[in-house]
C-alpha cells in the first residue's frame, strides 16, 4: 500500500499537534479518556508509570506491544481527525433551535464513543456545521490511490480515497462488483487487473454488478463492463435512476419502502430503497466472512446532502429506513464506496498497519452500528432544518439498558434505562438522561418473566416467581416510546447468572454463544 495512503493519518496527527488545541478540544479529550478506558489502557500522570493492557490471561511481550501500538494508532487517527475538523468558524455559526437540537442529539447518540463521533458524526453533520469541509480535501483524496486491499476473507476494495468499488468473491466461484468507478478508463486500468489478480476466468467469471446509485462516480464504468462481459452480465440499479442508462440495468424498484431480498450468485442481499441523494439510491445488507465466520454489514450511509426541500425530506426518510435495516437484520458495521464517509479508510489503514484483519475493524457490533445510523438520522434532520424553516422533526434518542448482575438463588431483577450521557446527563430537563415511567420486560432463558416501570432514576425492578439458577440468561428489553418531541429508540441487553469468581473473560465468551 502506498505511503501516501497510510501516511495521511500520521500527517493529520502532526498537523493537529502543530496547530495546538482547537476550541472545544476539551470535549475531544473527555471522549479520548472514555475510549482509553474502554480499551483497557490507563493514562498515568506520574512519570515513568507503565501503561497496563488490562488483558486477562497470558500474552507475549511482543504481542502485547503490538496490541498497544495498534490501539494507540487508532486513537491517534481518531484524535487527529476530530481535531482537524473542529472548525472554530463552523462552530461559531448561528443555527436555529431546531437545527441545534438535532446536532446535539447526533453527538449524544454517539454515547461518548470517539470513533463514532469521528467516523460518522463528523462526516454526516458536516453539511450543516462546515459545508466546505468534505470538499476541501477531495483533491488530495482523489489523487491518493488505494491498491487492491483485502478487507474480509471474501471482499476487496480498489479505487482511491474519495471513491472506489468493492469486489466480492461468491460461493459459486465467481465475483460481484459493487459500483463501477468513474469511467471506462478506470475499469481498464484498475478493475480488470484487480479481477484478473484474484483469478477471473471462464470458471471464475464476473457474475453481477450492483450499483448503489446512478451518479457517474459510481456507474461511470458500467458501459465498459457491459462491453467486456456481454449482454448476459446482470447490472443492478434502483429504478429511480434507470432513465437514460444505456447499459440496460436490472431495476430494483425504488418505490418499495420495505427491504427487498434477492439472492445473486449465491449471496443473499437485502436492498433498501433510500431516495434522496438520488431517486434510485440504495443501501444494502451484505453478508461477509472473516476467519470463516459470517457477519452482515450495511453497504451505504452518508451521501451528499440534497438542497431541494423535498429531496432533503427524502434523505431523512432514507436514514430512518437505514436504521430499521440495521435493527431488523442485526447489521454489525458499515462499508461505503466513499470510504472516508464512514471510517472505511481508517479501517483499511489499520489493517495495513497491523498486518491483520482479525479482529476486523469494520465489524463494530450491532449496538454501535445502530448508534451510527441514529447519528446519520439526526444529522439529516439538522440538514432538513437548514433547508426548511418549518421543519419540526422529533429527535431520535438511542437508549441504553444496564442490567444489574443477577445473583443466583434470588429472584430480583433490576435494570436502568437511560439516554444520552446516562443518569447524569446535563440535559435532563430536555428529556435526556433517565427514561422515566416506561415498561422494561425481563426474560429468563428467553421466556418473559416480569415487567416493571422505570422510576425517576430510570430504574425498573421486578421479582420472578422462581429463583434464578447459575448460567440462566437474563435479558432486559425496552420496546421504545415516542412523543411529538422525541422518539426513544428500542433497546435490549443480556447478562447471565454467573457463580462467584467466574472469570470476566469467560463471562464474555459465554454471553456471545
Amino acid at each position: 500500500m502506498p505511503a501516501a495512503f497510510f501516511g495521511r493519518g500520521r500527517r493529520r496527527l502532526r498537523s493537529a499537534m502543530r496547530r495546538g488545541p482547537a476550541r472545544g478540544f476539551s470535549t475531544a479529550h473527555l471522549l479520548l479518556l472514555i475510549i482509553l478506558r474502554r480499551l483497557g489502557l490507563s493514562m498515568m500522570s506520574k512519570a515513568g508509570t507503565e501503561v497496563g493492557s488490562g488483558h486477562v490471561g497470558h500474552e507475549s511481550p511482543g504481542a502485547r506491544r503490538g496490541s498497544e501500538r495498534s490501539s494507540m494508532f487508532v486513537i491517534a487517527l481518531a484524535i487527529a481527525g476530530l481535531a482537524s475538523t473542529l472548525s472554530p468558524d463552523a462552530r461559531a455559526q448561528s443555527f436555529s433551535a431546531e437545527t441545534q437540537r438535532h446536532l446535539r442529539a447526533a453527538m449524544k447518540n454517539a454515547g461518548g464513543d470517539l470513533a463514532l463521533v469521528n467516523h460518522y458524526r463528523t462526516y454526516s453533520c458536516d453539511a450543516v456545521e462546515d459545508p466546505t469541509m468534505y470538499d476541501r480535501s477531495s483533491r488530495e483524496r482523489r489523487a491518493t490511490r488505494v491498491p487492491l486491499t483485502q478487507v474480509f476473507d471474501d471482499v476487496w476494495y480498489i479505487g482511491d480515497m474519495y471513491v472506489g468499488q468493492y469486489i466480492m468473491k461468491t460461493p459459486t466461484g465467481g465475483f460481484i462488483l459493487i459500483d463501477a468507478l468513474n469511467n471506462s478508463a478506470e475499469v481498464d486500468q484498475y478493475t480488470m487487473p484487480a479481477l484478473q489478480s484474484l483469478g477471473l476466468s471462464a470458471s471464475q467469471p464476473l457474475q453481477a454488478v450492483i450499483l448503489t446509485h446512478g451518479h457517474f462516480d459510481h456507474d461511470g464504468g458500467a458501459n465498459r463492463l457491459r462491453a467486456i462481459f456481454g449482454p448476459n452480465l446482470e447490472i443492478y440499479l434502483g429504478s429511480g435512476d434507470a432513465a437514460g442508462k444505456t447499459y440496460n440495468p436490472v431495476q430494483i424498484p425504488s418505490s418499495v419502502a420495505e427491504p427487498q431480498e434477492r439472492t445473486i450468485a449465491g449471496i443473499k442481499f437485502v436492498f433498501q430503497s433510500i431516495p434522496g441523494h438520488t431517486p434510485g439510491m440504495m443501501n444494502l445488507a451484505v453478508p461477509v466472512h472473516q476467519s470463516g465466520k459470517e457477519y452482515k454489514l450495511m453497504m451505504g450511509g452518508r451521501q451528499g446532502h440534497p438542497t431541494a426541500v423535498a429531496s432533503a425530506r427524502g434523505y431523512l426518510t432514507g436514514t430512518e429506513r437505514s436504521y430499521a435495516l440495521v435493527s431488523k437484520y442485526g447489521l454489525e458495521g458499515t462499508f461505503l464506496t466513499h470510504p472516508t464517509s464512514d471510517g472505511s479508510t481508517v479501517h483499511m489503514q489499520q489493517i495495513e498497519h497491523t498486518g491483520s484483519r482479525n479482529p476486523n475493524p469494520f465489524v463494530i457490533g450491532n449496538d454501535r452500528t445502530r448508534r451510527a445510523a441514529a447519528i446519520w438520522r439526526e444529522c439529516a434532520a439538522a440538514w432538513l432544518a437548514t433547508r426548511d424553516a418549518t421543519a419540526n422533526e422529533p429527535v431520535w434518542r438511542v437508549t441504553t439498558l444496564a442490567v444489574t448482575e443477577p445473583k443466583q438463588l434470588t429472584n430480583a431483577l433490576t435494570a436502568q434505562l437511560t439516554t444520552g450521557w446516562g443518569r447524569t446527563d446535563p440535559d435532563a430537563a430536555s428529556g435526556w438522561g433517565p427514561v422515566i415511567g416506561q415498561p422494561v420486560t425481563f426474560s429468563v432463558d428467553r421466556s418473559p418473566v416480569c415487567t416493571a416501570v422505570t422510576n425517576s432514576e430510570g430504574v425498573a425492578t421486578c421479582t420472578t416467581a422462581q429463583k434464578l439458577l447459575p448460567f440462566q440468561r437474563v435479558t432486559a428489553t425496552f420496546a421504545g416510546n415516542s412523543t411529538a418531541e422525541f422518539v426513544n429508540l428500542p433497546s435490549s441487553t443480556a447478562t447471565a447468572v454467573f457463580p462467584p469468581g467466574f472469570p470476566d473473560w469467560l463471562q464474555r465468551d459465554w454471553l456471545q454463544r
